[in-house]
């Protein structure tokens, strides 16, 4: 098992993959995820069970980053950013690949209208969502309800 600095190292390599080289607060490895926090120690005896933002969080074969944790460095994430038009953003949010070409291998942050709205995930020329299912559902919803919007607008 990687010693906690090793972990910390791992996380913060990640993150400059992503262009991110500051944080906007402290790291924190908990157990197998990699949390951003601003909040000083607490006091010894208490349990803890969320100090700020999970950021990342290992997996079988390496650190993912979250979605959240994502959209929370959106501004700070200057590569392996995908910018997506509104039915790319929907079609992954149902589940469904996307073929898309010069894209990099691993995670990205998945974009509209240059703001982050999660992770996901390249393999090959196939580009996957891994935002959570239920935040896939409020954006799927959100998505409906602006096009019924943008519908009744005169043109």
């Amino acid at each position: 098992m990687p010693s906690y600095e090793d972990r910390l190292e791992e996380a913060k390599a990640l993150l400059r993959e992503f262009g991110v080289e500051e944080v906007p607060g402290r790291l924190e490895v908990r157990g197998e995820s990699v949390w951003l926090t601003t909040a000083p120690d607490w006091p010894e005896g208490v349990r803890v069970h969320a100090t700020g933002v999970r950021l990342l969080r290992q997996q079988k074969h390496g650190l993912k980053p979250t979605s959240f944790g994502l959209m929370l460095l959106g501004p700070r994430i200057t590569r392996r950013r995908v910018e997506l038009s509104r039915e790319e953003l929907r079609e992954l949010l149902l589940g469904r690949a996307l073929a898309k070409e010069g894209l990099p291998e691993g995670y990205v942050a998945l974009c509209l209208e240059g703001e982050v709205v999660g992770c996901g995930e390249v393999r090959g020329r196939a580009l996957r969502s891994q935002i959570p299912r239920a935040r896939r559902q409020e954006l799927l919803v959100v998505l409906a309800h602006e096009a019924k919007l943008l519908q009744g607008k005169p043109g």
